[in-house]
């Protein structure tokens, strides 16, 4: 008979809201926004993509055409390398606008990416992009607070209330049935978006179908989740209001708290709380620890100077010139070793600051399930801090195989007498520029993405495990009058 009762309240309450025309017209106009934000998305990740193929290309072209050089000359001719957006991104596109896309690759320095979105845009960006990740998070939650907020309420106003558990319905009963009800209704907002996401990102032909499908299978019930939470915290504030007007000031507190004032606050405290080095301060130091290990240009330098007189003492020479090898290009290749390492070590002290404020907002969201959904939204999409430091290694990698190539054709076809004037010049021939293979980025799995930030994943259990705690407190507690 519970069940029968529960299961009636559920059904009515979604026909009821189902009913009301200006409950589906929102939900048109906002399936329609969601639609707009998808096409921009797709025109802008379009013509993104267009023009780093044309700037692959140009830059391909440019290095395979380069004449004739000294290989130590070309490492510093340099290399650009472009960061491809995931296809997702058109969904969500997380920090993708606030980190750079393109690194300068040269020998012996480590360059940051550059050239993101928010660099070459204006203050409006601060206030978040326009898509349809962000309309499922920020505004449908507020939508349907103003739709629910009187589910409970009202009818406590008006007195049915008092009919319905005469008719043998219990305060659990109708908080269950109430938060159920409202909770399908609000999967009228999420589930025709998905498989249009899935459509959209497939004409990308960017990524393997699976790979978008695992992705939008990860979202969905993590959505479904935040949705229900949105439902429960609407429906028991109308249960435990004295009116509905009282109903719909509290849960506009909600949404503000939850939404913009939490987010913002612990981004913030992330900030101060794990203060990052400026960029400036960043590669100062790192110069530093690099001149402290040595200076590959300066012949005089002691680190160098015990090379050199190890590798005169091991060919039993007693000139440099005498080596059966370039010794410069030796030295270059030693000195690309010892500040790659360098730099790799100053990364990760930076990672570890970047990682704890991501923790921090990942914990953090057992305290705001709106922070939760955003950072697994961000996770699933591939558009993630942790996506883009795997740019960052890849790039790395790139550049010291390259640089180490390059002094490895010094070591091996250049003598070490330099060319008298008049005479052949000390270089290798351009077949050799083609032979470096092209930089290709590679997306990260999803799997490895998550099992890296599994943090929001396990929030949001957190949340639909409070609810379920205050929707069965609630009910107990339910008051008819």
């Amino acid at each position: 008979m519970a069940k029968s009762i529960l299961k009636l309240i559920i059904t009515k309450t979604r026909r009821d809201l189902l009913k009301e025309k200006q409950n589906l017209l929102i939900a048109v106009t906002v399936l329609l926004f969601c639609m707009l934000s998808m096409g921009v998305g797709f025109m802008k990740y379009e013509e993104t993509g267009t023009q780093i193929q044309e700037y692959r290309k140009e830059v391909r072209e440019h290095w395979e055409d380069r004449p004739a050089k000294h290989p130590h000359r070309m490492a510093h001719y340099g290399y650009l390398v472009f960061r491809t957006a995931h296809p997702l991104s058109i969904f969500d596109n997380g920090l993708d606008d606030y980190l750079g896309n393109v690194i300068f690759l040269e020998a012996h320095k480590q360059n940051t990416a550059n050239l993101s979105e928010a660099g070459s845009s204006g203050i409006l960006v601060r206030f978040g992009a326009f898509t349809s990740a962000f309309i499922l998070q920020c505004i449908v939650p507020l939508i349907i607070l103003f739709i629910g907020f009187g589910l409970i309420a009202r009818e406590r106003e008006d007195a049915t209330l008092k009919i319905l558990s005469t008719q043998g319905a219990s305060g659990r009963d109708i908080i269950w049935g109430k938060t159920l009800g409202l909770w399908q209704f609000s999967l009228l907002f999420l589930l025709p978006v998905l498989p249009v996401v899935f459509l959209i990102t497939l004409i990308s032909d960017a990524a393997a179908w699976t790979d978008i499908g695992v992705r939008l299978l990860m979202l969905m019930p993590a959505f479904m989740a935040y949705y229900f939470f949105i439902s429960a915290l609407t429906v028991l504030v109308s249960a435990y209001s004295k009116s509905s007007s009282l109903a719909l000031v509290g849960l506009i507190g909600c949404w503000l708290l939850l939404v913009i004032f939490v987010p913002k606050g612990v981004q913030f405290a992330a900030q101060n709380l794990y203060p990052a080095p400026s960029r400036i301060a960043f590669e100062t130091a790192l110069e530093q620890d690099v001149m402290k290990a040595g200076d590959s240009h300066n012949p005089d330098d002691p680190h160098f100077k015990k090379i050199k007189d190890s590798l005169l003492a091991r060919y039993k020479v007693s000139n440099t010139n005498d080596l059966p090898f370039n010794y410069s290009g030796f030295v270059m290749k030693e000195g690309e070793k010892i500040s790659s390492q360098i730099y790799i070590r100053h990364q990760e002290e930076l990672q570890e600051i970047y990682n704890r404020q991501q923790r921090f907002s990942d914990i953090c969201a057992f305290l705001d399930p709106v922070i939760a959904v955003k950072n697994f939204s961000i996770t699933a999409a591939g558009t993630d801090f942790y996506a883009y430091t795997r740019f960052q290694e890849q790039a790395e990698a790139y550049r010291y195989t390259m640089a180490q190539r390059l002094n490895d054709l010094q070591i091996e076809n250049i003598s070490n007498i330099k060319p008298e004037k008049g005479g052949p010049p000390a270089i290798v021939t351009r077949d050799n520029w083609k032979k470096f293979p092209d930089f290709n980025y590679r997306y990260t799995p999803v799997s490895e993405s998550i099992r890296a930030n599994w943090m929001p994943a396990a929030a949001l259990l957190f949340w639909l495990a409070v609810c379920v705690f205050f929707i069965e407190t609630g009910g107990r507690n339910l008051k008819l009058i």
